[in-house]
């Protein structure tokens, strides 16, 4: 049903629908992140598959923007959803994980469908290489990890590094916002699906541990592993497992 191309954000209202998707992606990332799962999203809800300020354009626009805009704009999309709908489902990827962690802190209602949230970060030799590969354009045709991680990428590249400097402010800030989100998980009281990819190359799966906290009884709290995938590329069969779990979600079965 609803496709994000070029890293454009797609804005599906329903007039009376009672359920509606707010997408939200990662820090460098894109909507189309999601085009997997809102291929599969029925026509009676409205989609929300938003991009974040900076996003979509050259790195020094991106360094402009900040964690507290990125914040108040997921904010904004909730509250709008949530004064005209029943039931809201955040599903989100990466650094956008903490931002549907806090809205669903604020709103028990709220449903979670969180891939790959970066509580523990753990960098790996394979996404630094991968980076500096795509920076040169020496990417195969053959290669799926390196081809998914240059899709999830929204920003354009520029051969002028200095242009890159004002990234590290937006990075510190994650990273405080990573500690702020950590204390906030268990905490959750509500429906929350969380996937982790054992081949990572930036999240560890130790980030599970902050889920397992959650003793709230009123939590429905579920952790799956994603056995062949990593933060930017899933296979085949994660991806059935994803959009089958999605479907459930969305009280939406085959």
């Amino acid at each position: 049903m609803c496709k994000s191309l070029n890293h454009q954000e797609y804005i599906h209202i329903v007039k009376e629908a009672k359920t509606a998707v707010l997408f939200v992606h990662g820090i460098l990332g894109t909507p189309a992140h999601f085009e997997f799962l809102s291929h599969t999203l029925p026509k009676d809800i409205s989609v929300y598959n938003m991009l974040l300020k900076g996003h979509g354009g050259s790195p020094k626009e991106f360094s402009k923007a900040s964690m507290l805009k990125w914040r108040q704009q997921v904010d904004d999309a909730a509250k709008m959803l949530l004064s005209s709908h029943q039931r809201l489902i955040i599903c989100a990827h990466s650094m956008g994980t903490l931002f549907g962690i806090q809205q669903a802190i604020k709103n028990p209602d709220i449903s979670l469908f969180l891939m790959n949230p970066p509580l523990v970060i753990r960098p790996k030799a394979k996404l630094a290489k991968a980076t500096w590969r795509i920076y040169q354009g020496k990417i195969p045709q053959k290669d799926e990890w390196l081809l998914g991680l240059k899709r999830s990428c929204s920003i354009q590249i520029d051969k002028n590094i200095f242009h890159y400097a004002g990234w590290i402010p937006r990075y510190l800030e994650l990273f405080g916002e990573i500690c702020q989100t950590r204390k906030l998980v268990p905490k959750l009281s509500s429906s929350c699906k969380t996937y982790l990819s054992n081949h990572d190359e930036l999240v560890s799966v130790k980030s599970a541990k902050y889920f397992a906290k959650n003793n709230n009884s009123f939590a429905d709290i579920s952790l799956k592993f994603l056995e062949t995938s990593g933060h930017f590329f899933y296979s085949k069969k994660d991806k059935e497992l994803l959009i089958k779990d999605f479907r459930e979600t969305l009280c939406y079965k085959d």
